[in-house]
């Protein structure tokens, strides 16, 4: 009720001034909000690209992670197949010494064979020359045979 009986009071220029001085601080609102909206534009184009350097940075740095692992795990094996290589050829000496140890034992029985061998031919050579008889040459053989 009020502003009905201030509305009569006032007239049609005032209202019309009244009228121009809200359409032109409407205006300026207008523009401001425009303003506002452009900077906020700016800014957000501003934060997308900091975002996408970020992003960039953030690849660049997995890489530089994903090829450190890879160059770890590399020197790791290859580390260890260089430590292996002496190990297994100290086992290739070991097992090649324990050959030739088994070898050089046959040939001291071989030769410990041959030697009782000789000595067995020796004796029966010398009751050869000293004038022994087939038989008891033959019965000396036969122990010989016998012990080997």
């Amino acid at each position: 009720m009020i502003t009905l009986l201030l509305l009569n009071q006032i007239t049609r220029d005032e209202f019309m001034d009244f009228k121009r001085q809200v359409e032109v601080q409407f205006a300026e609102i207008k523009g401001e909000i425009k303003e506002f909206k452009t900077e906020m534009r700016a800014q957000i184009q501003a934060l997308n690209q900091r975002m996408d350097d970020l992003i960039t940075y953030l690849w660049i740095f997995m890489g530089f992670i994903t090829i450190l692992i890879g160059f770890i795990i590399g020197f790791g094996l290859w580390d260890r197949r260089t430590y292996l290589k002496p190990v297994e050829e100290k086992k290739a000496d070991k097992e090649l010494v324990m050959k030739l140890e088994q070898k050089i034992e046959n040939l001291e029985d071989e030769n410990k064979r041959l030697k009782n061998q000789n000595q067995a031919l020796i004796f029966i050579l010398e009751k050869f020359i000293n004038g022994a008889n087939k038989e008891e040459i033959k019965s000396e053989i036969e122990i010989m045979k016998k012990l080997s």
